[in-house]
């Protein structure tokens, strides 16, 4: 999906059994970022009690120009497309958000971090890196 050329999205699909959330991607940020549906109750979004991901300890806080969000990392199936030419990741990095302020408010459920490594949190890595390794 094409927003007037400034903003690119696509359904994503999280977990096992997969989740559709439809993913903001962004070329100034690293990391993915995937709105829980707690937080969202009204439109959806991850229903991280219905997976078999796994939780890392590590909480995470992140600033964007317009607001903040926060909640922690979590590794689970990620695949881009469907049927034969789906790209699927395995052990994929994102952080769960628990709470947002100003970020999740234009028809999307997740942020696709597409920048370089060095912008990523210490030790996640991002999702291109996942996919060309």
């Amino acid at each position: 999906y094409n927003d007037h050329d400034t903003a690119y999205m696509a359904d994503i699909f999280i977990g096992s059994p997969p989740q559709k959330i439809r993913g903001l991607f962004d070329t100034g940020s690293s990391n993915t970022w995937i709105l829980n549906s707690k937080v969202n109750q009204s439109s959806g979004g991850y229903d991280d009690q219905s997976q078999h991901q796994f939780r890392e300890q590590k909480a995470a806080e992140i600033s964007f120009g317009s607001g903040q969000l926060s909640g922690h990392f979590y590794s689970d199936y990620l695949t881009i497309g469907e049927g034969a030419e789906a790209i699927k990741i395995q052990n994929q990095n994102f952080g769960n958000v628990e709470s947002q302020q100003g970020i999740f408010n234009g028809g999307f459920e997740a942020i696709v971090g597409l920048a370089y490594p060095a912008l990523a949190e210490m030790g996640v890595t991002p999702m291109f890196d996942n996919i060309i390794s």
